[in-house]
C-alpha cells in the first residue's frame, strides 16, 4: 500500500478512535504503531522505533515544568488566596455598575497566574462569585457567563498548561510562550470588563438595577485590597524571573511551587496527609499530560515516516490557497474539534499536522500558538462538550441548567472571537514581549 495513503488512513483511524471515546493517548499510540508497522512491514521494528521516540522525546528536564506548575496551582488554591483576590477586586470595583461581574473577571485573571487550568478556576469561582451576584439581583445568565468566560483566562495568562503542551509540540520556548500570553490575556480580561460594563449600561436590570454604592474606601477596605499581596509577589518573582532570563520555566516552576508551599504552611493549611494527597494529585495530573505528550511524539514520527505532511503541503501549494485563508481554516477545524474533545487532546491531534504548514508560510509560531489556544478555549464554552460548563454545573451542585450556562457564556465566546480577529490583525500583541525578553 502507498505510504502516503497509509498516512491518510491512520489520520482517519485516529479520528474514528476519538469519536468512539477511546482515550486520546491510546488512540494516538495505536494509530502510530499500526501506521509504522504497515509502512516498514516489521511489527517489532515499529515498536522499537516508537519506544525510542518516546524515550528521547520525554527525557529533557524541561518536562519537569508540568508537575512543578501543577503543584504550585494546587498549593495556591489550598491556601485560600482565591477568596482574598475576589474580595479585593470586589472592594475596588463596588462603586462601578456591574462591578461584581468585573471583579469576577479581574480576580479570575489574577488567580489564573497560579493555576493555569480553566476547569479549576471555573469550579472555584462558581462557589465564590455566583451567590454574591445573585444576592445583588444579577441576571442569572450574566452571572454564569462572567464566571465561565473569565475562567478560560487560566489557559492564556501564564503559567498555562496548554502553552507548555504547545511548546513541547512546536519546539518553541515555553518561557517565551508564557510571556506571549500576558498581553492577549489582559486584553481579553479588558474586553470582558468592557462587555459587562456595556451590558450594565444598556440594561441596568442585568446587574440588579439598583443604586451604585457610594461608600468611600476606609482602612478595612484598604486591608482587604492589599491582603492578596503574597500571591502577587509569588507571581511577580516567578514570571519576572522568566522574563528577565534569571529563571528557566522549570526553575520558575520550582520557585513558584516552593513559594506556594511556604504560603500554605504559614497559613496553617498543611499537614502531612494533605501534603501527601496533594503530591498524589499532582502525579495523576502530570502523568496524564506526559502520557499524552509521549503519544503525540509517536504520532508525529509516524506522520513523518509516511510523508503525509509533505504531500499535503504540496497539495495546498498547488491549490494556491492564501496563507490567511489557510490559517482561518485551521482555526475553524480547532473550533469544531473543541465542541467534542478536550483542549490538550485538540493540540496533540492537530498541531503535528498544522505546524509544518504554519512554518512553511512564514507565520510566527508564537503568534499562531496564542491564537490557537484562544480558539481551543472557545471550545470549552460551546456545546456539546463544554468542559468548563460541566465543571461549573458540578461545582454549583446542579442548581442551574447546563443550557443556562451555555447561553450565559455565549456573549463571552463572541468577545473571544473578537480577540482572535485582533490577534490576527496585530500579531505583535503576542510577539512583542517575547522579542525583548532578557
Amino acid at each position: 500500500m502507498d505510504v502516503i495513503l497509509m498516512g491518510l488512513l491512520m489520520i482517519v483511524l485516529l479520528m474514528v478512535f476519538v469519536l468512539l471515546g477511546v482515550h486520546v493517548a491510546v488512540a494516538l499510540s495505536i494509530s502510530s504503531v499500526i501506521g509504522i508497522w504497515l509502512t516498514i512491514g516489521d511489527f517489532v521494528a515499529s515498536v522499537h522505533i516508537l519506544s525510542s521516540t518516546a524515550f528521547h522525546g520525554i527525557r529533557s528536564d524541561v518536562y519537569a515544568v508540568i508537575p512543578l506548575f501543577v503543584l504550585m496551582g494546587l498549593l495556591a488554591n489550598m491556601s485560600g488566596v482565591s477568596s482574598e483576590i475576589f474580595n479585593s477586586f470586589h472592594v475596588l470595583l463596588r462603586r462601578v455598575r456591574g462591578g461584581l461581574g468585573m471583579a469576577t473577571v479581574g480576580s479570575n485573571a489574577v488567580f489564573s497566574t497560579v493555576t493555569g487550568v480553566s476547569v479549576a478556576s471555573a469550579a472555584v469561582f462558581s462557589k465564590l462569585a455566583y451567590d454574591p451576584m445573585l444576592k445583588l439581583k444579577y441576571d442569572k445568565k450574566l452571572a454564569l457567563g462572567a464566571i465561565a468566560g473569565s475562567s478560560v483566562l487560566g489557559m492564556l495568562i501564564p503559567p498555562s498548561l496548554l502553552f507548555i503542551v504547545y511548546g513541547m509540540l512546536s519546539k518553541v520556548s515555553v518561557g517565551k510562550l508564557f510571556i506571549a500570553g500576558i498581553i492577549p490575556g489582559l486584553l481579553l480580561a479588558l474586553l470582558y470588563c468592557a462587555g459587562i460594563y456595556l451590558m450594565a449600561k444598556l440594561k441596568p436590570q442585568l446587574v440588579g438595577g439598583g443604586e451604585i454604592e457610594k461608600k468611600k474606601l476606609d482602612k478595612e477596605d484598604i486591608k482587604t485590597i492589599v491582603k492578596p499581596w503574597s500571591v502577587i509577589v509569588l507571581v511577580v518573582v516567578a514570571l519576572g524571573g522568566i522574563y528577565t532570563g534569571f529563571f528557566t520555566p522549570t526553575e520558575a516552576g520550582g520557585v513558584g511551587a516552593f513559594g506556594a508551599l511556604l504560603l500554605v504552611i504559614v497559613r496553617r493549611k498543611m499537614n502531612l496527609r494533605v501534603f501527601w494527597n496533594t503530591l498524589i494529585e499532582t502525579g495523576y495530573t502530570s502523568a496524564s499530560v506526559l502520557l499524552l505528550l509521549i503519544a503525540a511524539q509517536m504520532y508525529s514520527r509516524m506522520l513523518s515516516m509516511t510523508g503525509i505532511i509533505n504531500t499535503i503541503d504540496n497539495f495546498v501549494n498547488e491549490l494556491s490557497v492564501a496563507p490567511t485563508l489557510l490559517l482561518v481554516i485551521f482555526m475553524l477545524i480547532i473550533l469544531i474539534l473543541g465542541m467534542f474533545i478536550d483542549s490538550t487532546s485538540i493540540l496533540l491531534i492537530t498541531m503535528p499536522l498544522m505546524l509544518p504548514f504554519v512554518e512553511s508560510i512564514g507565520y510566527d509560531l508564537i503568534a499562531f500558538g496564542v491564537i490557537a489556544i484562544v480558539v481551543v478555549e472557545m471550545g470549552l464554552l460551546t456545546p456539546p462538550f463544554g468542559l468548563v460548563v460541566y465543571s461549573m454545573s458540578s461545582a454549583l451542585s446542579n442548581r442551574v441548567s447546563i443550557w443556562d450556562i451555555f447561553r450565559g457564556a455565549f456573549p463571552f465566546v463572541l468577545m473571544m472571537g473578537l480577540l482572535v480577529v485582533i490577534l490576527f490583525m496585530f500579531p505583535s500583541l503576542s510577539t512583542w514581549l517575547p522579542s525583548i525578553m532578557g
